[in-house]
């Protein structure tokens, strides 16, 4: 597959050198053609450059079917890796029986099921059609840093789909009207076919006029005509699962808008009492998305149980809908169950499967609106961030930060880690580049946890003023949390800052930043990290040993990344296995360690990973 992959890179950067009408990127270097310098590029640079490159391409000139079918067979490939959810597993709801409905074409009516889905609409199987948020022109985003649900489809349908896209637009000879729909197959994608809507766009600065709210509605009730005649799935089910429609780049806002898809939705299919829909699922891939259908379908239910309607509003499962046992999952389980050794290496993605997730906007508005002013939407812009209005401000941040990361719930991820752990009783070790401390936290033995980036438990002196300048967090963060102005976030007492016992200079916190890092209360650890390596490569003979590599992305792949991948590359030790998992950079496992069974790759959430895994 590797080869095909680097055959595919070489016809459409040759093709981008060819056409002036391509965007200029930095694949116009010479030596990108080379086959060795695109065979020695990690197998997730190289996924993303052919990506973007697609992504770039017009519809005309039509690639040549062998790079089609190579194409074809990459992605393949690649949506493989990913975790798979059946539509099977989603509980309802709302549930619309057929007494419920209008009508005397009762008989013939089955009960319609309206479900909610926080994830990826491309990973989502066992259904007739998913719904894409178009853009006018139908062919797809052609801007390959655009995170926009129609990329996301385009690139897991493959080529094939902006081809159908075209040959639809050009028989059209227009723009596609907003709130229409338009019908393609699936191509690559688990669904066998795609819904193309294009939704309203709005002025950022004004609420949605009647027209758009109109215009939204329809893009819904539309594209459950169109389903109407899709064939069903073998099961005798017709399922149709909704992205967010317009509440990205386009603007309209997500309350309202899911306000509209459920209203239009649930009127629908009141209206149609013998449609052959059997199932409706609003899937969103961001935690405020959810919450808003969660509030609209709470409030829907008291409207509703008002005005004695007959819809059930089924209970919330306490259970989350598993990840379907694909043949990748099988043979990472496999691995796990055979191994005499683990080794479970952590990064910042594993942090953000439990929330603590440093990209995210939402966490951020939650625990630090006072810092919103500043410039700061995320724990990451943070950061190397040095234009504080005081010091009393740098602190209130730190401080609460560092209660954030301490008191942060126990998590039902981190007990399964541990419960896989136990079955290796002493045979097994944890290295994590994240300073949160989670391991430990979490029932984990502090000496079998290394963590060569540093801790949030510690300060430091900044000038390393001698090497024991090394200090506890928790007493200075007790102390200064009643002098922290709950509005302002702003220490109000500077006497809370605090200053090294020795040199009276500055602390910081204990992570590596920079020179300035003190490693010396980490080293004992790295040198039983070390040591359990070596004893484990020198006892194996015959034996296995697995490296869970779980949310270890491209931020620091020395740290981490590169280190496991030369443990299972090395000859030497030929009884390492890797098991990578995350999203995006963090799932994806060089192919070529693959293709030798040395290496699996896992993309999703590693929440339903781990679980997946596990047990």
């Amino acid at each position: 597959m590797k080869s095909r992959l680097i055959r595919v890179l070489q016809h459409l950067i040759q093709e981008a050198h060819g056409h002036a009408s391509q965007p200029p990127s930095c694949h116009s270097c010479s030596h990108h053609m080379n086959p060795d310098y695109l065979s020695q590029m990690e197998t997730w640079p190289q996924l993303e450059t052919m990506r973007r490159l697609l992504c770039q391409r017009p519809p005309i000139p039509e690639l040549p079917s062998q790079i089609l079918d190579d194409i074809d067979a990459v992605i393949t490939y690649r949506n493989n890796k990913a975790m798979l959810t059946s539509s099977t597993s989603i509980a309802p709801s709302i549930v619309l029986k057929p007494n419920n409905l209008k009508t005397a074409e009762k008989s013939s009516s089955k009960a319609i099921n309206i479900s909610l889905w926080k994830g990826d609409i491309t990973s989502l199987t066992d259904v007739t059609a998913i719904v894409n948020a178009a853009n006018s022109q139908l062919l797809g985003c052609f801007r390959p840093d655009h995170r926009c649900i129609d990329n996301i489809i385009h690139f897991a349908a493959g080529p094939r789909l902006r081809d159908a896209c075209n040959s639809l637009m050009l028989k059209q000879g227009r723009p596609e009207p907003v709130g229409s729909v338009k019908v393609t197959p699936g191509f690559n994608l688990p669904a066998q076919w795609v819904l193309h809507t294009v939704g309203p766009q709005v002025n950022s600065r004004k609420s949605p006029g009647t027209l758009q709210q109109q215009q939204l509605a329809s893009c819904y009730s539309s594209c459950l005509d169109a389903t109407e005649s899709l064939p069903g799935l073998p099961d005798g089910r017709k399922v149709v699962a909704f992205c967010c429609i317009s509440t990205g780049l386009f603007a309209f806002p997500p309350d309202m808008a899911a306000k509209i898809a459920l209203e239009t939705v649930v009127q629908w299919c009141m209206d149609h009492p013998a449609t052959s829909v059997t199932d409706i699922i609003f899937d969103t891939f961001l935690e405020r998305d959810y919450e808003l259908y969660e509030a609209n379908i709470s409030e829907l239910k008291t409207n509703l149980a008002s005005s004695g309607s007959q819809i059930s509003f089924p209970p919330s499962p306490p259970i989350q809908p598993r990840a379907l046992t694909t043949p990748t999952i099988s043979k990472a389980r496999s691995w796990l169950q055979e191994a005499d050794y683990l080794i479970i290496s952590a990064g910042a993605g594993l942090s953000a499967a439990i929330g603590l997730d440093y990209t995210s906007t939402s966490l951020f508005q939650k625990h630090f609106p006072g810092f919103l002013h500043l410039g700061l939407g995320r724990l990451y812009d943070v950061f190397g961030f040095d234009d504080w209005d005081s010091p009393n401000q740098k602190w209130a941040y730190y401080f609460l930060h560092l209660n954030m990361v301490r008191t942060w719930p126990a998590s039902k991820l981190y007990e399964t880690l541990r419960k896989l752990a136990a079955r290796f009783d002493d045979r097994y070790f944890v290295r994590t580049s994240n300073a949160d401390g989670r391991f430990v936290a979490n029932g984990f033995p502090a000496e079998k946890v290394s963590t060569p980036q540093g801790q949030y438990r510690f300060l430091q002196c900044f000038a390393k003023c001698r090497p024991d300048a090394v200090f506890p967090s928790d007493p200075f963060v007790d102390a200064a949390l009643p002098f922290i102005d709950p509005k302002t976030q702003v220490l109000t007492d500077e006497t809370k800052i605090p200053a090294c016992q020795y040199c009276g200079g500055e602390l910081t916190l204990c992570v590596r930043g920079g020179d300035y890092f003190n490693s010396g209360p980490f080293r004992a650890q790295e040198r039983k990290w070390k040591e359990y390596v070596d004893d484990v490569a020198r006892n194996l003979d015959g034996r296995r040993a697995v490296i869970l590599e779980l949310g270890v992305g491209l931020n620091t792949p020395a740290v981490l990344r590169w280190p496991n991948e030369e443990l299972v590359e090395d000859p030497s030790n030929p009884g390492f296995r890797l098991i990578r998992a995350g999203i995006g950079a963090s799932g994806c496992a060089p192919w070529d360690l693959e293709e030798q069974d040395l290496a699996v790759g896992i993309e999703g959430d590693l929440n339903l990973v781990v679980k997946a895994l596990v047990g």
